[in-house]
């Protein structure tokens, strides 16, 4: 990997990475659906033919909103790290994130790429989560080693934050071989139980990007890939859910026992994005009505005098209030930095569990004052 600096954040921080893989490698790349797309989204869709050699990522601003010129640059971009690195074009994406509708400095962005490939040394996961990060109050990255296998990543994502996709940028490896069709069910599947089950604030970014990459460096039973790759995709949503722009609490919604496995997830995604939900949770306040509320606004039935609510261990609903329940669940609002809140609708065997974020003072301060 090589940093660089276009000046597209303050205070003289890199702004820029360009990650070199090993050889052309197979990968699965899964773009927001958001239908106002940053120009870097729609480049590295057009050019993505399931290899990938390079990635070039720039923080601060997220060429988006600037007319068919970002897609020019983004074009720049990736043909200035091919020049400099002798490698294919076609295999160089671009992404990119920040502030949407600002003009892109590409003089200073293509020296910044200059700059990134004279001097490669190996991936650091911390240093290249802090370069691709903008409101980001920490680092967000894993490594899991399981005998030879490795699952290694590296992300950004504080704030619009929400299925369809549910992150900013999330970059995952596997230095297993696994071949285009199966990386990219691996891929999907995992995505739908990691990144497109959280969110911060019910705002789908136009730059949302998720690559899984293949490296191919040795061979390894798919189930333990899968389970290292969703280990590590789940460690990386999570933490950005804990870096929720003004967050004091994580949110875990369980809802199980349900009839089918869409119902479940429906009605945790519900209870999980409810506002009056997430600001009780910031209040320390165990509202049970307003979970229930959240879980009711679906369009799946459920039997209001089965289902069980709880906040923690503590049962709070099961066809009637449990007023001891509330006040220990009160207290235990007071202490929980993951509160988990658990439905039980005693008809069936699946689940889904969602993550989310408390909804602060501090949100709102935060992206009144974004831009400047």
């Amino acid at each position: 990997m090589g940093v660089g600096k276009a000046g597209l954040k303050s205070g003289e921080r890199p702004d820029l990475l360009v990650v070199l893989l090993p050889q052309s490698s197979n990968a699965s790349f899964l773009f927001t659906k958001n239908q106002f797309k940053s120009a870097s989204v729609l480049y590295s869709q057009r050019v993505f033919q399931g290899k990938v050699r390079a990635l070039v990522i720039n923080s601060g601003n997220a060429n988006c909103g600037v007319g068919k010129e970002g897609l020019l640059h983004a074009e720049l971009m990736a043909k200035r790290v091919a020049q400099n690195l002798d490698i294919q074009e076609s295999e160089v994406l671009v992404f990119s994130t920040g502030i949407i509708g600002r003009p892109m400095p590409i003089d200073n962005v293509l020296r910044a790429v200059d700059s990134a490939c004279s001097l490669l040394e190996p991936l650091d996961l911390k240093r290249a989560s802090e370069v691709i990060s903008t409101t980001d109050s920490f680092p967000k990255y894993d490594f899991l080693k399981r005998d030879k296998l490795e699952v290694f990543g590296f992300a950004k994502g504080a704030g619009m934050i929400h299925p369809n996709m549910g992150t900013m940028l999330a970059f995952v490896f596997i230095n297993a071989e696994l071949d285009c069709l199966a990386l990219e069910k691996l891929h999907r599947d995992v995505n739908e139980r990691t990144f497109n089950s959280i969110s911060v604030d019910g705002c789908t970014s136009t730059n949302d990007s998720f690559g899984l990459i293949s490296l191919g460096l040795i061979k390894e039973d798919l189930r333990k890939i899968s389970d290292c790759v969703e280990n590590v995709s789940l460690s990386l949503a999570k933490k950005i859910v804990q870096d929720g722009e003004g967050a004091t609490r994580t949110i875990k919604v369980t809802v199980k026992s349900a009839s089918i496995q869409v119902k479940a997830r429906a009605i945790a995604q519900a209870v999980a994005t409810s506002n009056l939900v997430k600001t009780a949770v910031f209040g320390r306040d165990p509202n049970w009505g307003r979970i229930m509320a959240a879980a009711g606004s679906t369009t799946f039935p459920f039997d209001q005098f089965k289902v069980k609510l709880y906040l923690g261990t503590h049962l709070l609903y099961d066809g009637k209030v449990h007023p001891r329940g509330v006040e220990n669940a009160r207290k235990y609002l007071q202490e929980a930095q993951e509160v988990e809140i658990v439905l039980d609708l005693m008809e069936g065997r699946e689940s889904w569990t969602y993550y989310s974020s408390d909804l602060t003072y501090e949100y709102v301060k935060i992206n009144a004052e974004y831009t400047t």
